[in-house]
């Protein structure tokens, strides 16, 4: 049996420990052509936004990409978070893929101390944020991790998004993440050709997206999963 994280809140999968960073290759960063941009573009801030956290897997795929490249341009990372994971569970996904560096000890410490700190509470307003430095052409990869409701925290994320990692739990079992007052968000905080990428191909959530402007088609999904969804706003 393929071992995965769960996620007690929504009894769905983060990822398999198997496959996890192939999928986050196929589905995040080919869907939404990525690799191709960084090196083609020539544009000084990338800005990406990420529904849903979780263990932090996308930001350090997408770093790992970043780093790999000779002149990557700089890139912003707005993602968000409702139900943080504990300590524990980070280190056992640190485990799971050894030849990824993900949490390491200094932002490790940086994340533990940033969900203890009671200052700032409001949902929507915690905000941690992590910079690495290219060691080529000096440029920065910067996260910027919120606490909170999809809808308190979209709203800042900094404009125009250049792509989305639409990486909500399942739709039927986390139906607000896909709804239409949020993709009106989304698309409140983009430009035209600002793409998407997600693992669904649920009916609904592709009815939003293309009733809010978007241009959304199918295409091959990763492993046993038939079709998923990419596209770009109008």
């Amino acid at each position: 049996m393929n071992p995965i994280f769960m996620s007690d809140e929504f009894d769905d999968i983060y990822f398999s420990k198997e496959d996890g960073i192939e999928e986050t290759k196929h589905v995040f960063l080919e869907g939404n052509q990525i690799p191709s941009r960084w090196k083609l573009e020539n544009q000084e801030v990338y800005r990406i936004g990420e529904l849903g956290f979780g263990t932090g897997l996308n930001f350090f795929v997408s770093l790992e990409l970043w780093m790999n490249l000779s002149n990557p341009p700089c890139v912003e990372f707005f993602t968000l978070e409702k139900f943080p994971l504990e300590r524990t569970i980070l280190l056992e996904m640190k485990e799971s893929f050894p030849d990824l560096k993900t949490w390491e000890d200094e932002l490790l410490q940086a994340y533990t101390l940033f969900l203890a700190d009671p200052l700032d509470a409001v949902e929507g307003n915690r905000k941690l944020e992590w910079k690495v430095q290219h060691p080529m052409n000096q440029n920065t990869f910067t996260l910027h991790l919120f606490l909170g409701d999809v809808l308190d925290v979209l709203p800042k994320f900094q404009p125009p998004i250049d792509c989305y990692f639409l990486d909500g739990f399942a739709p039927k079992k986390n139906p607000e993440m896909w709804s239409e007052a949020v993709v009106l968000q989304l698309k409140a905080h983009a430009k035209s050709g600002t793409s998407f990428a997600t693992f669904t191909a649920a009916g609904f959530v592709k009815r939003n997206l293309e009733s809010a402007g978007f241009t959304v088609r199918k295409v091959s999904g990763f492993g046993k999963k038939r079709e998923m969804l990419v596209g770009f706003l109008a």
